[in-house]
């Protein structure tokens, strides 16, 4: 089943929400970052959020960003979603690559995160992005995103966020909600959800026995309230990188590096981070980089003249 969000508004105009069923897509990145039980919450839950986050963009080319950058074993996290529904993240220091760190597999995400800063970016086609940053109090992420809307944006938020897994420590079910109060809501508003969020269990737990996201925001969360679903859409994960894109990393690399390749018949290979495609630059490529590299120098010095 295709991975599906929700957005909308109380019809009284005192609340919007969010809400995702992000199962297969944590899924697919848990597979593709062979990740253990820990880091599939980690990853999972910031996954949900960006994904979220990403529907109340406006325009196809926005982007949002949370990077987490933390002292703990798998040193921070990274996703990117845009308005359309895709999302794509990765761990910075996956168990995978760190034999040390495989004690910690079963820690709780905030111990795997431990200390550090989370940034959300918010790239709007302007000269500059809008970034907001907060410390990483908590490490469970849906409190530290409730922190960050509070402190940041000034906006009061409610944020859910899970992964569920079974007895083999496969993911089951992974979702969550982003519940925001808008201005002029009175405080009798404020206390019925909160009275509901109180009661209200695991979201997990809830998809889990095959309540539909429409029900669980207008029949549990939202029952003393009116609703209007504004939006639907599927989601999933999406990694937009290529053989061109990645050739734009060889800028970085000295000449003399990409010479010695060629002389020595290897091959140059980069990795994307998102989804752990490789790339690989034979020795022709690099030869044809390197003799496009000198036709530009020579058309920049002829402009210079």
């Amino acid at each position: 089943m295709k991975d599906r969000l929700i957005r909308g508004l109380t019809k009284a105009g005192n609340f919007r929400f969010f809400a995702v069923d992000g199962t297969e897509l944590c899924r697919v990145a848990s597979n593709l970052h062979q990740l253990s039980p820990g880091e599939k919450h980690i990853l999972g839950r910031l996954l949900c959020a960006a994904v979220m986050m990403g529907a109340d963009l406006k325009n196809v080319k926005d982007l949002i960003t949370i990077n987490i950058d933390s002292v703990g074993p798998v040193k921070g996290a990274m996703a990117t979603a845009d308005c359309r529904g895709n999302v794509k993240g990765y761990l910075k220091s996956p168990m995978r690559e760190n034999p040390d760190a495989i004690q910690y597999a079963d820690y709780l995400p905030e111990n795997l995160l431990g200390k550090g800063q989370l940034t959300v970016i918010r790239d709007m086609g302007l000269k500059h992005p809008h970034i907001g940053q907060i410390e990483l109090a908590y490490g469970t992420i849906a409190r530290d995103l409730t922190y960050y809307f509070a402190h940041s944006e000034q906006i009061p938020t409610s944020i859910s966020l899970g992964v569920l897994l079974d007895e083999q420590g496969e993911i089951k079910k992974a979702g969550g909600f982003i519940i925001q109060v808008l201005p002029g809501t009175g405080n009798e508003e404020i206390e019925l959800l909160e009275e509901s969020l109180a009661k209200f269990p695991n979201f997990t737990d809830i998809l889990d026995m095959e309540y539909d996201l429409e029900k669980i925001i207008t029949d549990i969360i939202f029952h003393q309230f009116e609703v209007e679903i504004m939006d639907s859409m599927y989601c999933k994960f999406s990694c937009n990188c290529s053989q061109e894109r990645f050739a734009q990393g060889l800028d970085l690399l000295e000449r003399d590096e990409i010479e010695q390749a060629i002389s020595d018949d290897e091959s140059i290979e980069m990795n994307c981070h998102f989804c752990n495609k490789k790339y690989q630059y034979d020795p022709l490529y690099l030869t044809k980089y390197l003799l496009n590299q000198k036709d530009k120098s020579k058309n920049e010095a002829g402009k210079i003249q």
